[in-house]
């Protein structure tokens, strides 16, 4: 049985969060990759009897606060795609619920709320991959209950390099998978080719 932060002494929770943030300080831990940062979350997960969502979202997410990595809330960044989306005439379902009840896709658009043409997943670019990994399930969610073909699209925001969005980018081609950029930084530099506005209303004339 797995503990919560709300199940812990304060002293114990203290300590616990001032080791694990060590620990991760200590792996460069921004620069780690997903598989790198799931083995360290396996082994505080183990150590601490601690469910992996209490040190995701209770410990790692002040950790990176901490750490000053720029955070721009997932749910401001939604907010304002869904605006943008909107604007350009298109319908916007937020938060679907998918058909096994349990998860909901970051945003379904499309001609109207019955006949959804893609399925969006909204993530931070230093989990690229796990917004990949989703928004593929959510088309194969949609196929296998509706027989209708969605089509994936992530939606990057943050910071990264130019030289991972050029790798991010080769694995969503290869996954068949758009693409595109909502806030993000390339190497400190807004990115504009692949981003909300450009993919709307086409590349902007130099």
């Amino acid at each position: 049985m797995t503990r919560t932060l709300a199940e812990l002494l304060e002293e114990e929770r203290d300590r616990i969060i001032s080791v694990v943030h060590r620990e991760a300080e200590a792996s460069g831990w921004s620069q780690l990759s997903n598989s790198r940062k799931s083995a360290l979350y396996q082994a505080w997960e183990s150590q601490y009897d601690l469910s992996h969502a209490t040190l995701k979202d209770g410990i790692m997410k002040g950790f990176d606060a901490a750490q000053g990595i720029p955070k721009k809330a997932e749910a401001e960044i939604q907010e304002e795609v869904v605006r943008i989306i909107g604007l350009a005439g298109i319908n916007v379902i937020e938060q679907a619920q998918m058909w096994t009840g349990k998860e909901r896709a970051d945003l379904l658009i499309g001609f109207s709320t019955k006949f959804p043409t893609h399925v969006i997943e909204v993530e931070r670019a230093d989990s690229w991959s796990e917004g990949l990994r989703q928004a593929l399930w959510y088309q194969a969610a949609i196929f296998k209950a509706e027989r209708r073909h969605v089509l994936p699209l992530l939606l990057l925001f943050g910071n990264t390099t130019a030289e991972r969005f050029e790798q991010v980018l080769a694995t969503c081609d290869h996954n068949h998978v758009t693409l595109c950029t909502h806030r993000l930084e390339l190497d400190g530099r807004p990115e504009v080719e692949h981003s909300l506005g450009a993919l709307l209303n086409g590349p902007l004339q130099g």
